[in-house]
């Protein structure tokens, strides 16, 4: 049985008490760290604040959880602090506990690493379970809060991703592809995977991704279906 360790940063006493009850039971769970910090702004809460990431980046726990309301202040106040920790937290992942979640706060803090969000009114029956779902590396979304957040990535990628024909010009650079960039736009044209490709060409998954980048960089278009749709064309091109 794998061991899930745990830190928690609460607002108020009582919910530490409730979430440490509630961790205790577990045995393939530990807390490793626990504090209350009402206020960041605060002087005398804003050193526990810091003790508190110091212990955390020491400890290096599985998921820390915390409550939004805090976060946000955080955020808004240390964020140049806040982003050097998750640099240094880099594995670790986060739950957060709130009252409501708007679907554009959730994508910018999954982002940061947040792959948890929890309701306070399903606090009691779900927290163990969103635990487990966290600790396997999935995210933790609400039926209807998983709706909205997958709507705001449709809406977005509609406007950032807009599918484009091949154009002449970038036609014309797909002469300074290396032969090794057109074998991988030849797969993918097929729909392999970094990982598929990487096994067929005998080559490591970041030695795939470093040749997206360069056929992005040289080719001037924005993701994988473009670069399959502009391997295609040139093909079609150099047998007409």
């Amino acid at each position: 049985m794998k061991t899930i360790k745990i830190a928690l940063i609460c607002t108020d006493e009582a919910l530490e008490v409730r979430l440490l009850n509630f961790l205790r039971g577990e045995k393939d769970i530990i807390v490793s760290g626990f504090g209350v910090i009402q206020n960041v702004a605060h002087e005398s809460d804003r050193g526990k604040g810091q003790d508190f990431m110091n212990k955390i980046i020491e400890l290096q726990p599985d998921i820390i959880i915390l409550d939004t309301t805090l976060l946000r202040a955080a955020a808004a106040l240390y964020l140049p602090q806040l982003m050097e920790f998750t640099r240094k937290c880099a594995s670790m992942r986060a739950i957060i506990i709130g009252d409501r979640f708007y679907e554009q706060t959730v994508i910018a803090m999954m982002k940061g690493g947040v792959r948890g969000f929890l309701l306070r009114e399903h606090l009691d029956a779900d927290i163990i379970k969103c635990i487990h779902t966290i600790s396997r590396g999935e995210i933790w979304l609400t039926g209807d809060l998983l709706t909205r957040v997958c709507d705001e990535f449709i809406r977005v990628c509609d406007k950032k991703y807009l599918l484009k024909a091949p154009t002449s010009n970038q036609l014309s650079k797909m002469k300074a592809i290396s032969r090794r960039e057109m074998q991988v736009m030849a797969l993918v044209s097929e729909s392999m995977t970094n990982e598929e490709i990487a096994r067929k060409l005998f080559l490591s998954a970041e030695t795939v991704k470093k040749h997206f980048r360069n056929i992005f960089k040289k080719t001037d278009i924005h993701n994988r279906v473009e670069a399959a749709l502009l391997f295609i064309r040139y093909k079609q091109s150099v047998k007409s």
